[in-house]
Order: structure tokens, then sequence, then C-alpha cells
């Protein structure tokens, strides 16, 4: 195994990735968390042996505290070591989820270990759940029973979801592909639903986009004009009053630190600089747009996109690629399912050069799009794939690593601001 690169005080730099967890009506329940290294493998997510747990309590992940204020739970996977070691106990009590594979339940101090942690008020998960006769008391115990959706036939799930009702536990269906995977997992009685389906748009409408919508786009194609008019911009801004009461929140919030408080669009525009101010502005438009039940994780995950797109592209410009223009890519990705189109009608109404649209539209032949295959590949924890991908395109596998641990941390902060704002 590659040595783990470290920082400067000899600790593991870890990013933790995030997967939403759904329940019945599509509402957030909680996150599956997944703990990415520094590691030369980009395939390697931070060992179990390193104590996952400490990791993700220790780290600086901004999300975590989000999380807990929500009382969202917490889904993190542990292996027989940690269990052995009381390794959960880092976490939160009454959140944390502690989540074993079935095949670990053969060591019977792990059993013990986990009814112990159940007592002192964490919830146990079983991934894998097959139902195995002998492990009747733990399962009586657990709050979630884990299946994997992705290949399973009806009828075998709706046989895993009639043992689980036995135990009185909820059904967990992870990896769920598409809607129709999704709506086969809800008919055969499952409670909690995990996988890239919410990514995917369903339900398309033949509609009008709105005067609202048109609005936005205006204010899209204005700040992506390479040299934009600020008075003009002001101008559109002051006009609308719910971005203007965020942009001043924003900047008068403890991040920024000003001594005075900023008052003035036109100043708030001087202050914050054309590059920021350009990535704000884009986030919150998309925001304003986005119509999708699931609009917080949509956004989070359109931001990290955009994010780790230019930051790739930076760092190998053997491409000549455009920085600005795969950011907008990646964060423009999902408009689809944000509002509920087909996205070669929402193409129409974008700032974008043809090959950006195409992109978007997913043309195979497209030069752009298996950097956005990437990322999505990445955010799905599909490290084989990615780490096929990587090869392939002669990346290098340490500088997409620190990509992508850099756009979690930055998808993290930039949307728990923007969150904040618009409350």
């Amino acid at each position: 195994m590659a040595e783990k690169k470290r920082d400067s005080d000899g600790s593991i730099a870890i990013s933790i990735a995030r997967q939403p967890v759904f329940n019945t009506k599509k509402d957030l329940w909680g996150y599956e968390l997944v703990c990415v290294c520094n590691s030369t493998d980009i395939g390697e997510t931070i060992s179990i042996e390193d104590n996952v747990a400490v990791n993700v309590a220790s780290s600086n992940y901004t999300g975590i505290q989000q999380v807990v204020e929500r009382g969202k739970k917490i889904i993190v996977n542990f292996n027989e070591k940690n269990v052995l070691d009381d390794s959960p106990y880092a976490l939160p009590p009454k959140l944390a989820v502690i989540r074993v594979p079935e095949k670990m339940l053969v060591n019977s101090e792990v059993v013990d270990s986990l009814l112990r942690f159940k007592k002192d008020g964490y919830h146990i998960a079983i991934a894998g759940f097959t139902g195995a006769s002998g492990y009747e008391k733990l399962f009586s115990e657990t709050e979630l029973l884990c299946v994997d959706s992705s290949e399973i036939k009806k009828d075998e799930l709706k046989e895993l979801v009639q043992k689980g009702n036995e135990y009185d536990a909820m059904i967990l269906a992870e990896n769920i592909k598409n809607g129709d995977r999704f709506d086969m997992c809800l008919e055969t009685g499952c409670s909690l639903f995990h996988g890239p389906f919410f990514k995917i748009p369903e339900k398309l409408s033949v509609r009008k986009i709105s005067s609202n919508e048109i609005s936005r786009f205006n204010l899209l194609k204005i700040i992506e004009q390479e040299d934009p008019d600020y008075n003009e911009l002001a101008k559109l801004i002051q006009s609308d009053v719910s971005i203007s009461f965020r942009l001043l929140s924003y900047l008068n919030s403890a991040a920024f630190g000003f001594t005075q408080k900023i008052q003035s669009i036109h100043k708030a525009i001087t202050l914050l600089g054309w590059k920021q101010m350009k990535t704000w502005l884009r986030v919150v438009i998309l925001s304003d747009m986005n119509q999708s039940p699931n609009a917080p994780e949509l956004m989070f995950v359109s931001a990290q996109r955009g994010k780790f797109l230019e930051t790739i592209t930076r760092e190998h410009d053997f491409w000549g690629f455009d920085p600005d223009s795969l950011f907008l890519l990646g964060t423009f990705s999902l408009l689809d399912t944000m509002l509920g189109m087909e996205m070669k009608e929402v193409v129409k109404y974008l700032p974008l050069d043809d090959k950006l649209k195409a992109a978007l539209c997913h043309d195979p032949n497209n030069e752009y799009l298996p950097l956005l295959q990437l990322a999505m590949r990445m955010e799905e924890s599909g490290w084989d794939e990615a780490n096929a991908m990587i090869r392939n395109l002669s990346l290098d596998p340490v500088k997409i690593r620190k990509a992508f641990q850099d756009s979690i941390d930055w998808a993290n902060e930039i949307t728990m601001v923007h969150g904040k704002t618009k409350e």
C-alpha cells in the first residue's frame, strides 16, 4: 500500500465526503460519511485501521456541525478492530449509526460490543443483510438493515424486507441508480434510500421558463461576460431584494470580519473581488432556480463538481481547457434535475459555447464529457472506475485526490454560508 502523505505536523490530511440518505418522501434522513485522504492511490479511502470515527470527529469537516445541529443521522462504517477498540465512542451518540457487515457478526465479541454501543445510545446498522440465522438477538436491536439494491430482483428484495420487518428494523436500500429502481424499493417496503438516483431527472416536463427564471439566466449572462458592466450588475442586484440581502449578509458575516458594516452593493462587489463575486453569484442564482425537493443536496453536488473540474483543469493544463468554463460545466450539470426540464431545453438559456452545451447533454463524442464522468464516479465512491479513468486520461492521481478533497471542503463552506444567509 502506498505511503500516505501527511501534513506538516505529520497527520494524514482528510476530507469527509457525504452521501445523502432519504426517507420514503425523499426528505433527507441523514448521511453516510466517507473519509477521503491524500494518499497516492485515488481509490484508497482512509483505511478503517486509521480510525475513521476519530478522523470524522476531529476533521475540519464544517458540514458535520450542520448535520448535528439539524438532528440528522450520520452513518459511519467500522471494521472488527475499530469495534473492539471502542472507536465509535469518538462520535456523538443518538445521531451516530455504527455500520458493520453481517459477516462480522460471527465474532461474539463484536456482537457484545455492538449491544453495548446500542445500550449507550448509538444506532446499529448491518450491511449486506441476508437474515442469516444465529444473529437474531442483534437483529432485534438493530435500527437499520442495509441491502444493496443495484442488481437485486424485486422478489428477492421483498423477501429481505419481510425478514427485516420481523425485527422491527428499517430497511436501507443502497446504491439506487435511478427513479425506476427507487420505485421498486419503495414498493417492496424499504424505509430509507441511498444512491445517485436523486441526481437523475425524472418526470421531465415540457414547460415555459418563468419570468423569474429568465431574469436569473440574464444575470448569469452578464456575469459571464469578459468585461462585465459593474454598474449594470450592481443595478440588477439592487433590484433583487433576495440576492441583495444575501450578499450583504454574506459580507457582514464573521467569515470576513470587516470592522465596518457593508451597506452598499457597489462596495460589496469591490470588497469581494470579481472572481469571488462571480462564483458566489453563480451558486446563489442556481439555488434560487432549484425546484427539486432535494435542492440542498443538489446544490452541494453542483458546487463540488464545479470546483473539482476547475481545479483539475488548472492542474493539468496540457488539454488547454479553460478552468472557469469547466467550473460552469460542473455547476450547471444538474440543472435539468433542478428545473425538471430536459437539458437540451435548459442549455438554450445558458451563456456557454456549443462544446460545453454538448457536454451538459452528454454527447458521447464531447471532449469535456470524460472529466464530468470522472467527477460523477468519484462523488459516488466508484473508486475502481475512477482509477481506470484517471489512467486513461493520463491524470496525476495525487493531484486528483487533492482536488477532490479541496472541492469537498469548498462546497461544504460555500453551501453552509449560503444556507445561513438564505434563511
